[in-house]
């Protein structure tokens, strides 16, 4: 009777939904292992050394600015306040080499990337009055003058950089403490006495540094024209920032080549607009510029963001295990269907009887599938873990079917199905780019397949038999 079939029905609903609240779960334990994940790397990074982004290397020099002021009596009178001349290098280019690593920091399951990165810039100066007019109530101290470099962890500094400039080779200075010339951004500078750059020409330099930082670096472009190159030995970079580079991806590393002159110059914009803008409490620094908390109440703190903006890569694992899994969670519901669907066609086409029972138990194993995907990937691999759970669910599911279906050839039909989703689905996790595509080509065939095999099949003398 009709009934009867719709009873069937129900239930099998009711176990769908049932399951969507078992994979819903699933997906909350993924989400958890990779929150996991990510605070092991902080703590991690917490306690060697972090991401760095590097900025720099910039020539400041203090300049003292006469104005009145007005004393506490009302009366006004001429008082001296301290600002800064920031000059960038009127051409620079960065070669970064890079030794990449994910077995230097291990904490449990969970590995950190770290890199090595021997850093040479070199570049020059143009010390050209004309490009940095003083007003009349201004003078400019160049015997106090610096030399800066940036960096967002100083941790990173593997060997004291060195300047080569003016035919000296200088050292750069750590700084005294925790609070000397450090930035509210996270940045520190390092510095070297400048005093003998009162030229009226070029200036050519050289700075050489070794860094290391953990999972991603960043370069932050300022000054005339910029050229940033890196070549690592890791096969999975990520890049990311302001402007994407030219770049070659090879199975034992990379090359990338940043150049963007727009953001150099709109950089520089953004340098000057703030320092010309000598008003009481305008950033009149450097670190006005990169403090936000120093910046305060100032009107171009704005502009923080997007000063940070930069030429940046990011050292990925070549296959993120949670991501993979979480995609393959998307499609629970679809195998679900098809499981389920096949069942139903058994009962359809060769009169068969199935209990809601035995529709939970093989949708328990298809549920269990995901639990074995993801402790397993964590040891083992994301392709590997995907071959053993695959395996495993379809053998206990055709060992359990070949009962249920109270044949062996059914059983090993049904197997055939199975393996088919499971690999479709492997070769929908790897094409990434044609995902969409691969799961709307099989839901169209799974839907022609089912048209074809039904195609005959009288439902209203299905509903009188009872289903």
């Amino acid at each position: 009777m009709q009934k009867i079939l719709f009873s069937k029905l129900g239930a099998i609903l009711v176990l769908m939904a049932v399951f969507l609240f078992a994979f819903t779960f699933i997906r909350a334990m993924v989400y958890e292992r990779q929150a996991s994940q990510r605070q092991v790397l902080t703590e991690i990074a917490n306690g060697n050394v972090g991401a760095q982004s590097l900025f720099g290397p910039l020539l400041v020099v203090p300049v003292t600015e006469t104005v009145i002021c007005t004393d506490k009596e009302g009366n006004d009178k001429p008082c001296e306040r301290s600002t800064a001349l920031v000059l960038s290098p009127q051409k620079s280019r960065w070669d970064n080499r890079l030794t990449v690593s994910d077995s230097a920091f291990r904490r449990g399951i969970y590995r950190a990337i770290t890199w090595d990165n021997a850093l040479t810039v070199e570049g020059s100066f143009l010390m050209d009055s004309r490009r940095f007019p003083l007003e009349a109530n201004q003078q400019a101290h160049w015997d106090k003058a610096q030399l800066r470099f940036y960096l967002s962890d100083l941790r990173g500094v593997k060997s004291q950089p060195v300047l080569a400039m003016g035919g000296q080779r200088l050292a750069f200075a750590f700084p005294d403490d925790e609070g000397s010339n450090r930035l509210g951004t996270g940045f520190t500078a390092l510095s070297v006495p400048a005093e003998w750059l009162q030229s009226g020409r070029e200036m050519p330099f050289r700075l050489d540094v070794g860094l290391t930082g953990m999972g991603r670096v960043q370069v932050i472009p300022a000054g005339g024209e910029m050229e940033v190159s890196m070549q690592a030995d890791w096969p999975h970079p990520s890049f990311y920032g302001a402007s994407l580079p030219d770049k070659t991806i090879r199975q034992d590393g990379f090359s990338a080549r940043w150049q963007n002159a727009y953001l150099t110059s709109r950089n520089n914009q953004l340098l000057n607009a703030c320092f010309n803008r000598l008003d009481g409490d305008a950033c009149n620094n450097l670190q006005a510029v990169l403090n936000p908390e120093a910046a305060g109440q100032v009107a171009n703190a704005e502009l923080l963001p997007e000063l940070k903006g930069g030429f940046a890569v990011s050292f990925i694992q070549p296959v993120n295990v949670y991501h993979m899994t979480e995609r393959a969670l998307k499609y629970a519901l679809l195998f679900l269907v098809i499981t389920f669907g096949a069942f139903f066609l058994f009962e359809v086409l060769k009169d068969l009887r199935i209990h809601p029972m035995q529709y939970g138990l093989v949708g328990g194993a298809l549920a269990v599938f995901y639990l074995l995907l993801l402790s397993f990937s964590e040891h083992a691999g994301f392709r590997m873990a995907y071959g053993l759970s695959s395996a495993a669910c379809i053998g206990l599911i055709t060992y359990y079917v070949s009962h249920v279906l109270q044949s062996l050839a059914r059983a090993l039909g049904f197997s055939v199905v199975l393996a088919g989703m499971y690999g479709t689905l492997f070769v929908i996790l790897q094409s990434e780019d044609y995902t969409l595509m691969l799961g709307s080509v099989l839901v169209f065939l799974l839907l022609a397949a089912v048209m074809m095999l039904t195609r005959r099949v009288d439902w209203y003398a299905l509903g009188q038999k009872g289903g």
